[in-house]
């Protein structure tokens, strides 16, 4: 989508939650460029519709939005450390891994503003850096192949727990403070020749019982490996998350119960 991002200054914009302004304030404005097509137009229109619906203090928000005539653009609140993924990159040392907050879905996603809040966003996707993140399965749309879950490239089938799936890759991403791609030692079509693999696990004809039809999944499938940063109990949580089988994988709530077991007591340093 020919999107193009600009930071601009706005007045009377409310806090979260309330209605009292606090001034002159940045705003990000993202235009949708004339040379859209038809269909990129529609796709954004329901994007802004979608995003201005919801109302939540981990979201970026929209504060204003022209999508009934061009030019289509979105205003949503300036976030100032930019996308989570550059933000690791720079910022943040092997040392402070083990104490980083951790509740973040897609790392090039999402946002941090003051405090380290991180909020998440559409932005990433429309970031010229981050193309070489999607690849082409069979002649379809570009996909994030490196975070997808099996069932959601070969079914097209996307759930909460194909969404937890690609959580535990984003967190995988973050304790290896952005500097290691998802299967790095592989091309996008290896990859896919991996994830295949869970796929065709599915049919266990020639199999004697479903306990084998599992095991010989995972000798075939090729785990991310272990953080550094990481502890063995994140870690075979990840692992959990990447089981073939969705009702095998934990909810987001028991994710998140467990994370914030892991956070007690933190705070930002700054």
């Amino acid at each position: 989508m020919p999107i193009k991002v600009y930071v601009a200054e706005a007045e009377g914009i409310p806090e979260y939650g309330t209605t009292t302004t606090l001034g002159k304030r940045l705003v990000a404005v993202k235009f949708l460029l004339p040379e859209a097509s038809e269909k990129e137009k529609l796709d954004f229109q329901r994007d802004v519709r979608i995003l201005a619906a919801l109302e939540d203090r981990n979201i970026a928000r929209v504060l204003g939005a022209c999508y009934r005539e061009e030019p289509y653009c979105v205003v949503m609140e300036y976030l100032e450390h930019g996308d989570l993924c550059q933000f690791l990159k720079t910022h943040i040392t092997a040392e402070d891994a083990h104490s980083m907050p951790i509740g973040v879905k897609t790392l090039r996603n999402c946002l941090v503003g003051k405090a380290y809040h991180i909020k998440i966003s559409d932005f990433g996707t429309d970031n010229e850096l981050y193309a070489c993140d999607y690849y082409k399965v069979d002649g379809t749309m570009p996909l994030p192949v490196r975070w997808m879950a099996w069932e959601s490239i070969f079914l097209g089938k996307y759930t909460t727990k194909s969404d937890v799936w690609s959580f535990a890759v984003t967190l995988w991403e973050i304790l290896n403070l952005g500097r290691r791609v998802p299967y790095e030692h592989l091309s996008d079509e290896e990859v896919v020749q991996s994830l295949r693999q869970l796929h065709h696990a599915a049919d266990c004809n020639n199999v004697n019982s479903e306990d084998n039809c599992k095991e010989d999944s995972r000798n075939v499938f090729d785990y991310l490996p272990r953080p550094t940063a990481s502890s063995k109990d994140i870690y075979d949580l990840m692992l959990e998350c990447w089981r073939r089988e969705e009702n095998e994988r934990p909810t987001f709530r028991e994710i998140s119960l467990f994370l914030q077991r892991k956070n007690l007591g933190y705070a930002p340093t700054s």
